[in-house]
């Protein structure tokens, strides 16, 4: 992964190439005489949940970080590589996909159910961030700061 993280500017962009494609194809679908794809409401607080599991994983990290505990190695060194950089990814791709959803279905509210379907869409693209935000507040929880001990301008390569 990068080297200070994820980026929020990466996030977003992702967020809206997969918005406007997700949107682009919806309506694409629909237009073709297609039933447009289901959702169910579970979809938006199954996502909620990812993100307080997230949150709950990292803040054994924030806990150690104020001294407030400890965290066995290998388990430090597993919470920033699942937690955060995966997490957001998928948050910020699935709130793109709905999202688009739910735009691509707002000409045709009126018709065919699609009002209701386009507010399930809607819930999912507002659980989705929640696991975005999450993952980039357990990102940061995860920073190492830079180590006074080591001088910069020596060389740590093997003679």
């Amino acid at each position: 992964m990068l080297e200070r993280g994820l980026r929020s500017s990466t996030v977003a962009i992702v967020l809206v190439a997969v918005g406007v494609l997700s949107w682009a194809g919806g309506r694409w679908w629909v237009a073709g005489g297609h039933a447009p794809m289901r959702v169910g409401w579970l979809a938006g607080v199954l996502l909620l949940g990812m993100g307080l599991v997230v949150v709950a994983t990292g803040r054994r990290m924030w806990r150690m970080r104020r001294g407030r505990g400890h965290v066995e190695p290998l388990v430090a060194a597993r919470i920033p590589g699942l937690a955060p950089g995966q997490r957001t990814h998928h948050g910020a791709v699935i709130a793109g996909l709905d999202l688009g959803q739910a735009l691509a279905l707002l000409p045709d509210v009126g018709f065919a159910g699609r009002g209701e379907l386009a507010v399930k869409w809607a819930v999912g693209a507002l659980g989705a961030p929640a696991l975005v935000a999450a993952g980039l507040l357990v990102q940061s929880w995860c920073r190492l700061d830079d180590d006074d001990d080591e001088d910069p301008t020596s060389s740590s390569r093997l003679s």
